[in-house]
C-alpha cells in the first residue's frame, strides 16, 4: 500500500472541503456545519499549511465565517 505525499494529501483534504461547502444550503443542521470547521480545522493543522496559507483565501477569515454560521443556527 503507498501513501501520498504530504502536499498531495492537503490538496485532498482542500478538495474535500470544497465539496463540503459546496452542498452547504442556508438552512443545513448542525451536522454539515460541524464537518466543514473540521475540515478547516484539519487543513490548518496539517505540517504542510503553510505552504498554502499565502493563497487568495484565508482560511482562518473561512474558520470565523463557518464557526460564526455554526453557532447562530
Amino acid at each position: 500500500m503507498t501513501r501520498e505525499s504530504p502536499i498531495n494529501d492537503i490538496y485532498y483534504l482542500e478538495a474535500s472541503l470544497a465539496r463540503l461547502v459546496c452542498h452547504y444550503k442556508p438552512l443545513a443542521n448542525k451536522q454539515l456545519l460541524s464537518k466543514i470547521c473540521i475540515a478547516i480545522n484539519t487543513i490548518m493543522l496539517h505540517d504542510d499549511f503553510d505552504q498554502i496559507a499565502n493563497r487568495d483565501c484565508s482560511y482562518l477569515k473561512m474558520k470565523n465565517y463557518w464557526q460564526w454560521r455554526y453557532h447562530t443556527i
